[in-house]
């Protein structure tokens, strides 16, 4: 069996890494801009209520999306818009901590 080199190794994860990153960087971005609940039929499949929802076309069951891409849909959602701003704050605060006990060396938080 063939020796591994760990030079050539690491030259092959690194590329995978980039093709991946890219995949995953166009994939959030896309998820910002179309309702993960909204068909390929352009109906609304969420059993939660939303702004954008529109009256069913005739002949249908389920309410149509009025969602036309253009604004993150996540606050549309009626369980509690205004805590969004909150809680997307809160993760980037969380994420700053963690970041900065990670360039420090320090051991990790504890559980909240």
């Amino acid at each position: 069996m063939r020796k591994i080199d760990p030079a050539e190794y690491q030259k092959r994860l690194d590329r995978i890494t980039e093709l991946f990153s890219g995949m995953v960087r166009a994939a959030d971005a896309k998820s910002l801009m179309r309702c993960p609940y909204r068909d390929r039929h352009d109906d609304c499949t969420a059993a939660i209520r939303c702004r954008n929802q529109r009256p069913p076309r005739e002949g249908a069951k389920l309410q149509q999306c009025g969602h036309d891409g253009g604004l993150d849909y996540r606050t549309a959602w009626e369980s509690n818009p205004d805590s969004y701003p909150r809680a997307k704050e809160r993760v980037k605060r969380i994420r700053e901590e963690a970041a900065a006990r990670r360039a420090n060396g320090a051991p990790k938080a504890p559980e909240r």
